[in-house]
């Protein structure tokens, strides 16, 4: 039996914002409550852990268990009911394409991009293999690199010395967090390294979509598949290249270009359409009412024990 409303109490969680906590109304008249708060929803259909382990055992009339890993390896709990992960074969898939993860970030778009530094990377989880490989491209290009890792800028938040633009409260900000200007700095820039720490299949980050949402062209090192969650002709795959030097005389060449780097943005004018459409709509933001639909379809609390 199908429900009208559910209830859905976040019970271990490190990265889930707050704002997405809220009452929302749903398809077909359901109603979805979205807390953290045990005094908002004392009688929940549904639990969901995301750094804990739910309960090994339920029986009919307990919440269901939700489990969700969107880390690369997708590692279910065994005790779920209903699992969240970023692969289309879960439960309920989650993108990393949505806004919700920063909602106070400055989105401030530059309306010029610099020609004497191409690329922005920055990174401050310095991880052997993704150093080693960002090294040996951005040796042979300009860049700025405003992480812990290979920082070329003179030190770390440096980028609202160069970009005062991008402070998020509209001016120096005593203590910036890096996320906190992170598009309006790359924005700046044609280009955006951007390297996922493990190359899965359908494993695409939001370092992919931070540079599409700047207005930037990603240079992307990562998921094989990631032609299924981008608009057409809007990244430069690193993998399609023999070389590093091959692909950096490719960038150069884009560069001093302008119709063929306009080409890169061209898909921008027809709006969010395709496969990107739906890896949108299927991202963090609309978790909320997604997962609330699968557990109205299991009957919530009535489903059976297991």
């Amino acid at each position: 039996m199908e429900l009208s409303h559910v209830s859905v109490l976040i019970k271990g969680w490190t990265w889930i914002p707050d704002n997405l906590d809220q009452l929302y109304s749903c398809r077909c008249g359901l109603s979805c409550l979205w807390t953290k708060s045990a005094v908002l929803a004392d009688k929940p259909d549904a639990l969901l852990f995301e750094n804990a382990m739910p309960p090994s055992k339920r029986k009919k009339g307990d919440p269901l268990r939700v489990y969700m890993d969107l880390e690369a390896s997708r590692k279910h709990s065994g005790f779920e009911d209903i699992f969240i992960g970023y692969h289309a074969k879960d439960d309920v898939q989650t993108t990393y394409a949505g806004a919700l993860f920063h909602n106070n970030r400055n989105y401030h778009v530059s309306p010029s991009k610099k020609n004497d530094a191409l690329i922005y990377w920055s990174s401050s989880r310095c991880l052997p293999r993704r150093d080693q490989l960002a090294k040996s491209f951005l040796s042979l290009v300009p860049h700025h690199s405003f992480g812990k890792c290979l920082n070329n800028v003179g030190g770390l938040n440096m980028a609202l010395t160069f970009y005062p633009e991008c402070s998020a409260t509209g001016g120096a900000a005593e203590d910036p967090h890096w996320y906190d200007h992170l598009h309006c700095a790359m924005s700046h820039y044609k280009f955006v390294l951007a390297i996922e720490n493990t190359a899965v299949d359908s494993y695409v980050t939001e370092k992919l979509f931070y540079a599409l949402d700047a207005g930037s062209v990603p240079i992307y090192f990562g998921a094989p598949n990631v032609a299924d969650f981008v608009p057409p002709n809007s990244i430069v795959d690193g993998s399609k290249f023999s070389s590093m030097k091959e692909l950096a005389a490719h960038v150069k060449s884009l560069a001093v270009d302008p119709v063929a780097y306009a080409e890169y943005h061209a898909w921008r004018r027809c709006g969010v359409l395709g496969n990107y459409g739906r890896v949108r709509a299927a991202s963090l933001d609309t978790l909320p009412c997604r997962l609330c639909e699968a557990i109205s379809r299991k009957g919530g609390k009535l489903a059976g024990n297991r």
